[in-house]
């Protein structure tokens, strides 16, 4: 339980902002080439009572899956907060960036542009060096890259519009396309990588929404549905990156990943869902 409960809560909790997951930059990155800004306000304004819930729901589905063997876990945790200067302009660093982020409808600047300070000032105030720079997991910031260029190459190519003439969304109606494609892109982002999923289904999405003439509030509501489930597939170590970390470790079986992992999901798409129709539009 307590193997699983790290990698399940940094997919639950990656939700949360738009910094959080790859499928996240990938759906705002599509809202923003339509011209549909969507704040790092708004979107926490969004997700964070959904992964609220699904936290308390993970552990204790958790507990339940896996009951403790003891009432007591004693943990030695050594460490102090350091002083040194280095340290002290990290705090501030860190602290202006959130601040910046989470205002952003006060004063405007948005979230990508905030994301330089840190960028910027990190490594001109030698904080970091270049080896540290070196050693920065570039492989993830280059899969969200090519996740969000796929996703533009399908809209741009006319794929996503010729793969949505092989699909009869349009008997199913806008609430039930919409539907349609969340439990989809659950159901595939299992079996492959969720940033994968996000950049296939996204500009499907929005291929859908510009072919059905659907209003900005409910194109938002589809992009943001499927990039917020797609996180909640986590059945397999190959679902998330987080996963395939904690699989790496060698105190978790597939079939217990598997099997919590199904449970967890599934009332985490209901739960999506509802918000979708239901909660998103008082705020969009």
């Amino acid at each position: 339980a307590l193997a699983l409960s790290v990698p399940f809560a940094a997919n639950l909790g990656g939700v949360a902002t738009p910094i959080g997951t790859p499928p996240n930059a990938i759906a705002l990155a599509a809202l923003n080439q339509m011209g549909l800004r969507i704040s790092f306000t708004t979107w926490m304004i969004l997700a964070v009572p959904i992964v609220a819930v699904m936290l308390f729901v993970g552990w204790r589905i958790l507990l339940i899956l896996f009951p403790p063997a003891s009432d007591r876990l004693i943990l030695n945790l050594e460490g102090r907060f350091s002083r040194t200067p280095l340290a002290l302009i990290t705090y501030v660093v860190f602290g202006l960036t959130v601040l910046l982020w989470v205002t952003e409808k006060l004063h405007g600047i948005p979230a990508s542009v905030v994301a330089f300070i840190p960028v910027a000032m990190l490594p001109a105030l030698s904080v970091l060096d270049k080896k540290e720079i070196r050693n920065f997991p570039w492989e993830v910031l280059w899969l969200v890259a090519g996740g969000i260029s796929i996703g533009a190459s399908i809209k741009e190519t006319g794929l996503a519009d010729w793969m949505l003439t092989r699909i009869p969304l349009s008997s199913l109606g806008t609430t039930g396309a919409i539907l349609a494609f969340g439990v989809l892109g659950y159901l595939v982002a299992n079996l492959v990588s969720n940033t994968v999923t996000a950049s296939i289904l996204v500009p499907l999405v929005v291929g859908f929404s510009l072919t059905g003439n659907l209003g900005s509030s409910e194109i938002v509501q589809g992009v943001i549905l499927v990039g917020v489930i797609v996180s909640f597939s986590m059945m397999l170590p190959i679902s998330t990156p987080p996963n395939a970390i904690a699989m790496s470790s060698g105190l978790i079986q597939t079939g217990d990943m598997a099997k919590a992992g199904l449970l967890i999901g599934l009332v985490g798409i209901i739960l999506v869902i509802l918000c979708a129709f239901f909660y998103w539009p008082m705020i969009l």
